[in-house]
């Protein structure tokens, strides 16, 4: 028998955050790469023994600044490309939020093309030490023309490997927006059966999360609070034992229109019910207060549905019922009869009515699943 539900953490569990983006560092400007990198060249000072020829002493402390300035520069740009995730690697959940931002191909060419680029500069830099290796002192020509011949070439070494990373500003900018985007979005761990709680807006999905869950959400009487997907977990207990441990995720609220003209938090809530649902908890409004109608309710209910098919459970429940507007709670229970769904749950979250006949209905669902 469930006991409880318990809306903290298990002391010592660690979860296995699942989001490749959380630990990364936003990618920098081309001239937050090339700045420190010149500032660390001009400050080497190489010591050169047995060169007491100024020509030979100014090469060798020209090479060293270019070959430190260029391996900066290089290892900066390869270090931005190890650190983004992998395409290959990452969960259909976080890839699929991604390409609500930016698409894959222009991840990987951006990603690509800085590769690239560190090749570029070490091509760049063997070219550069070749010439300065090459100037030669004849006998009409001063020291200080050679002297000034080799700094010009350093200043253009300098200017040739410095355009190859501001050339990369369109990349690093794409970089740094999805980075800081992806960011925002939580952890996933996919070793714990999921719930998707969606709906249309002002149903009370966030509500219900915060009331069964550790979730720290936002909750106000107005639609559109929620503006990305949330994570809770929730423990089902037999005394002081853990039974049963179930991430649950508040979404943003659905609106009855195409996919193609649909704002990123809709689309970010289809993604979570399509890649993260074990179970799908959608709520109805059954309250003459509901930010859209009853039809409009009825059609998200089908969008939701359609969009995932029979391939995962489905709990229906009718929120508020404790103002309940008669005429729309009969409404949404005849029209799901009338389609051969499950008889909704009528709660109220506010006074938690019927919320543990909710718990218990996952709890049944996970353990069927798991003895099939």
């Amino acid at each position: 028998m469930m006991s409880e539900v318990s809306s903290n953490e298990a002391v010592g569990t660690k979860v296995r955050k699942g989001n490749p983006f959380r630990g990364i560092y936003i990618p920098p400007t081309p001239d937050d790469i090339i700045g420190p990198a010149l500032r660390k060249a001009k400050s080497i000072s190489p010591k050169i023994s047995g060169k007491k020829d100024p020509i030979l002493q100014k090469k060798a402390v020209v090479i060293t600044r270019i070959k430190v300035f260029s391996e900066e520069l290089s290892n900066r740009l390869i270090e931005i490309v190890k650190r983004c995730p992998s395409i290959e690697k990452m969960h259909p959940f976080y890839l699929a939020a991604m390409e609500i931002w930016l698409s894959k191909d222009s991840y990987k060419k951006a990603l690509a093309k800085i590769h690239g680029a560190s090749k570029v500069i070490r091509k760049i830099t063997r070219n550069c030490i070749f010439k300065i290796k090459s100037v030669r002192k004849d006998e009409l020509t001063p020291t200080s023309e050679v002297l000034k011949q080799i700094d010009k070439l350093r200043r253009e070494a300098y200017g040739r490997l410095s355009s190859v990373v501001k050339s990369l500003k369109k990349e690093l900018n794409i970089l740094a927006e999805i980075v800081k985007k992806m960011k925002r979005v939580p952890d996933y761990d996919p070793a714990l059966p999921t719930v998707v709680v969606a709906g249309p807006p002002n149903t009370g999905k966030s509500s219900f999360v915060k009331t069964v869950s550790n979730a720290k959400v936002e909750i106000a009487p107005y639609p559109f609070t929620t503006k990305n997907i949330t994570f809770g977990h929730l423990e089902y207990k037999f005394g002081e034992a853990v039974i049963r441990r179930v991430q649950i995720v508040d979404t943003p609220g659905l609106f009855d229109r195409p996919l193609e003209e649909r704002k990123e938090p809709e689309l970010l809530a289809l993604n979570a019910i399509k890649h993260l649902a074990d179970i799908v908890l959608f709520l109805f409004d059954g309250s003459h207060e509901a930010a859209v109608n009853v039809d409009e309710q009825i059609r998200i209910f089908e969008t939701v549905k359609n969009f995932f098919g029979s391939a995962k459970p489905l709990i229906i429940a009718i929120n508020k019922i404790d103002i309940a507007d008669e005429k729309t709670t009969t409404s949404i229970t005849e029209y799901l009869k009338a389609n051969g769904e499950d008889e909704p749950i009528l709660i109220s979250i506010k006074e938690k009515i019927n919320i543990d006949v909710v718990l218990r209905k996952i709890l049944d669902f996970l353990n069927s699943s798991q003895r099939a």
